[in-house]
């Protein structure tokens, strides 16, 4: 405590007022150890929640899919295409007016904190796609069917377990912001910042890069490019009818649903060694190899935001660095 210097500059308490407060603030401190010695003073044991995250035009992955998904569910429809497009800004937007807070069309803190709704067992709907998305970025195997069951359930209480949170199954404020936020919230910065989960992904594409004899420079290609269509993660939600590690599309001459979710057939499919689609991939592209990340990527993926992989050139190259021995898968 800072005490008020008295007109001759001591920084004792006076006498008429200050020394009685003090004797009883340290009356209430005795008591107050006194009680928890005994345990009739519950002390909180929840943990600092991680922030969330700043997600803007130009991000993409799980956080912006579960964010369109939120903005769906408080009324300003929007395509969970974990591209943050113009459309996803102006929805959010729209959302920030509603809500009072400054509308700048960026998914920070403030706009998450309020787009999140505490949900439990029973609850349906686009905010549980939400939680679905987070929970399966963070490891588990959910279908994102917005259908808050037995198995959502489960993977709430394993998650907040794993964090220290009160383990009720009960998604709150605490709970969504511990799975927005914290390290593996949103992946980038380095290989450390990868889940266990996105690191095998990584290792199977590197491995079938191997197998077909992909220079090194096509494994840090096709690792930025699936980092940018699904941060690392076999995602069965995508724009329009794209799944998997590259968001390939069914419809586009891609595979089936079954094969474009396999890791192994998608990356073999981005290499162009792929025998069930006849879709040209990497190796089919003429001087790739002196493209730059972004120049590569785009003349596989045809994507709608062309400039956004080379974001993750940095990140592919520390992969590589880390999984360089991975096996090679045939």
């Amino acid at each position: 405590m800072i005490h008020s210097r008295d007109v001759h500059g001591s920084s004792a308490p006076s006498r008429g007022r200050s020394l009685p407060r003090l004797l009883l603030a340290a009356l209430t401190g005795f008591l107050t150890t006194a009680l928890l010695s005994v345990g009739l003073v519950a002390t909180s044991t929840a943990p600092a929640s991680a922030a969330y995250p700043v997600l803007q035009v130009g991000s993409s992955g799980a956080d912006v899919v579960a964010v369109q998904y939120l903005l769906t569910d408080r009324g300003f429809s929007t395509t969970a295409d974990g591209q943050y497009g113009s459309g996803t800004e102006a929805a959010v937007s729209a959302f920030q007016s509603s809500r009072g807070l400054t509308a700048d069309g960026m998914a920070g803190p403030q706009t998450i904190g309020a787009l999140v709704r505490t949900l439990r067992q029973g609850d349906s709907g686009p905010a549980v796609q939400a939680l679905q998305v987070e929970l399966n970025k963070r490891g588990a195997s959910l279908a994102t069917d917005g259908a808050f069951g037995p198995a959502t359930d489960s993977a709430v209480r394993s998650f907040q377990s794993s964090r220290g949170l009160s383990v009720d199954g009960v998604a709150g404020p605490n709970t969504w912001e511990s799975l927005f936020g914290g390290s593996t919230g949103t992946p980038g910065t380095s290989y450390d910042s990868l889940s266990d989960e996105q690191r095998q992904n990584a290792r199977t594409i590197i491995g079938v890069g191997k197998g077909a004899d992909v220079p090194e420079y096509g494994w840090v290609i096709a690792l930025a490019t699936a980092m940018q269509e699904s941060t690392l993660i076999n995602i069965d939600y995508g724009d329009r009818d794209s799944v998997g590690l590259f968001q390939q599309r069914p419809s586009q001459g891609w595979g089936t649903v079954a094969q474009c979710t396999d890791p192994v057939l998608a990356s073999k499919a981005f290499y162009g060694v792929a025998t069930h689609t006849p879709n040209p991939g990497l190796l089919d592209i003429s001087g790739w190899q002196s493209m730059t990340v972004t120049e590569a990527a785009q003349a596989v993926q045809r994507s709608a935001y062309p400039d956004a992989y080379a974001k993750w050139e940095s990140l592919a190259r520390d992969i590589v660095a880390h999984e360089s021995g991975a096996p090679a898968i045939y």
